[in-house]
């Protein structure tokens, strides 16, 4: 079992993009990870998240997390994923539909 000192937060991102972190001052992107939770704010009504175990482009294949949430502006978003986690190999993808911001919980 992993301890509370493995978990981090990716950087906020506003839009489509591959999920990273920091490394000193440098953003990197997060390869292998465990999603353990998820926040983010609609920008309107019916926001969505998909989130994708790849690197640089959305496959419906490699697809490991989608939600959609929100009735007006300004929704919030929170998930938290039990246990062991969202399995993520390759990095994470997140394609964001009527999101503010996106971050995501891992170890």
């Amino acid at each position: 079992m992993q301890g509370l000192t493995d978990v981090k937060q990716t950087v906020a991102i506003t839009g489509t993009a591959q999920l990273q972190k920091y490394v000193g001052a440098v953003l990197t992107d997060i390869t292998r990870a465990r999603i353990k939770g998820i926040q983010a704010q609609s920008t309107a009504a019916g926001g969505s998240i998909k989130i994708y175990d790849t690197s640089g482009a959305a496959t419906a294949a490699k697809i490991v997390f989608e939600a959609q949430f929100g009735t007006v502006d300004n929704s919030d978003f929170t998930y938290y994923v039990s246990e062991a986690g969202i399995k993520c190999d390759t990095g994470m993808y997140a394609v964001l539909s009527g999101v503010d911001f996106l971050v995501v919980i891992y170890s």
